[in-house]
Order: structure tokens, then sequence, then C-alpha cells
């Protein structure tokens, strides 16, 4: 008994996953399913509620464009490492042609 050991997993709590609400294609969708109800109706309500719709849409989408979302460390570094060839490709040719192999390798080799 001496040597025995005893191992405790925690409990992991199931994800939930929220649904996307401002999705261009669910705007779409209702917008088909609108224009199905509304072929009921006359065209001045169809227009209507086809303008509501469509700016309730444009609304969610500015505001999705313009929200505080954060940008990983990943596409920072990506952004930078573009940034920094370019100015190598104009500057120094041959040495932006090395730097990008490297480059090429690290992030080939999950390195980076």
């Amino acid at each position: 008994m001496a040597f025995s050991t005893i191992t405790v997993h925690p409990a992991s709590k199931p994800v939930t996953e929220k649904p996307a609400t401002n999705d261009p294609s669910s705007a779409l969708l209702t917008m088909a399913l609108l224009s199905m109800y509304a072929a009921h109706k006359s065209k001045k309500a169809f227009r209507s509620m086809k303008r509501r719709l469509l700016w309730n849409a444009l609304k969610l989408k500015f505001k999705s464009m313009f929200s505080k979302k954060a940008i990983s460390d990943r596409v920072l570094i990506y952004i930078l490492l573009g940034i920094v060839a370019l100015v190598l490709v104009f500057y120094y040719p041959l040495i932006a042609l090395i730097v990008a192999l490297v480059l090429l390798i690290l992030i080939l080799t999950h390195s980076i």
C-alpha cells in the first residue's frame, strides 16, 4: 500500500456555445422568409417590411464591425512580419528573400 497512488480528475463543465446574433446569412434567410410571407400582403406593406428588415440588418452589421474584438497575438505578429518584409523588399531585396525563407520555415514547423 505504500506505493499506491490515487488520481482525481476535476469535473469539467460542458461548454455551451452562443449562437451568432449578427450573422448576415441569418438576415438573408429572414429576408427570404419575409418575402414568402409578404407575397400575400400588399406591395406597400411588403416594401415597408423589407426596408425595416434591411435597416435592422445594416445596424447589426455596423455594430459588429465596430465592436471591440480581441486580436490574437499571432495575428499581430503576422501583420508586423508582413510590414517588415515589405520594407525589406524595397530596400534590401536579397535580405528580404532570406528573411522570407526563414519565416516560411518557422511557420511551417509551427515555431511561431
